[in-house]
């Protein structure tokens, strides 16, 4: 049974929402509300009564996982759960009016599409980070695309240097104040990414560099087979990594982007180049070559003339 209006905790009420939603809703549909809410929701909002949850509560809530390199489509999914529990919450009583109701989701990505970085804006960021001991982090974000929890999850296990690839099995994420190494949730998102001579070249620097913090920290080392990690072996949080790149690209002199953009720049870069739409896709791990063209159409210059171009050669022939 809920406690009284006034001292019910979100965290009560939306797992009462969630135990509400069984019967109602598809397995899928119940299973992907869990994880938004049990991830992303409760661990920021969860000890907050919900009577005094307020609009700039929701607001602080989107950056932070705007910051911690969620999409913004991702983050305008969870506006739209938190929406729909706290409509719940007015209908039965438990709140006068929706705080989610009066804030601005996030725009998408289309909408920030120029937040990429140029090829030249690129080249200076890695130019900054030569002989940082994040330099490789850097790097693989720019060329293999990888998400920002991707990189954070990467274990050495995952990595063949020797045949050039690495594979995406986990993202990292943060539950009730512990770090854990989730799996991805869809069949696109756990692959195979290629690596090009620049990435396996900072792998292997990054290899040596790591051996010799680890005999330095000793018996303080976690062995956690962490890729990039704190210089005792821990867990590398988001908030870290956005700091070290905001350091980054003010030591270069470049605007500041989110780490989701080096995403993006990969992305963009690719296509730019002459990457095919679908491969393109399977390095970001995206479920269909339709998503990847949805965001990333942009990138395209020139396609709908040289695709009327390859038409009227086809039928002057």
């Amino acid at each position: 049974m809920l406690p009284p209006p006034g001292r019910l905790t979100v965290r009560e009420y939306f797992e009462e929402w969630l135990a509400g939603t069984e019967h109602r809703l598809g397995p899928l549909t119940v299973r992907t509300y869990r994880d938004r809410i049990n991830l992303r929701i409760l661990p920021h909002l969860g000890d907050r009564q919900l009577s005094k949850l307020q609009p700039l509560d929701l607001q602080r809530l989107y950056r932070r996982l705007l910051d911690d390199g969620l999409a913004p489509g991702t983050v305008r999914f969870i506006h739209r759960v938190v929406h729909k529990v706290l409509e719940d919450a007015v209908r039965l009583g438990y709140l006068p009016a929706n705080p989610a109701a009066r804030v601005d989701p996030p725009r998408t990505v289309q909408d920030t599409a120029g937040a990429a970085l140029t090829a030249e804006e690129a080249r200076r960021l890695l130019e900054a980070a030569r002989g940082d001991r994040l330099e490789a982090l850097g790097i693989l974000a720019l060329t293999t695309g990888m998400r920002q929890g991707e990189l954070l999850a990467l274990r050495w296990r995952d990595v063949d240097l020797d045949g050039g690839t690495v594979r995406v099995t986990g993202t990292l994420v943060r539950l009730d104040g512990e770090y854990r190494i989730q799996e991805p949730k869809t069949a696109s998102s756990r692959r195979a990414v290629k690596l090009g001579e620049l990435a396996s070249a900072a792998l292997r620097a990054h290899r040596q560099r790591q051996l010799e913090e680890r005999l330095r920290a000793g018996p303080a080392w976690h062995d956690l087979d962490l890729v990039f990690c704190r210089e005792d072996g821990y867990y590398l949080n988001a908030r870290s990594a956005v700091k070290w790149l905001d350091e980054l690209l003010k030591r270069a002199g470049i605007r500041k982007v989110r780490f989701h953009d080096l995403r993006h720049t990969a992305a963009t870069l690719a296509l730019a180049s002459g990457v095919d739409v679908r491969t393109t896709g399977a390095l970001l791990g995206h479920a269909s070559a339709k998503m990847t063209l949805d965001v990333y159409s942009h990138a395209l210059p020139g396609a709908a003339a040289a695709a009327a171009a390859a038409i009227d050669a086809a039928l002057r022939r």
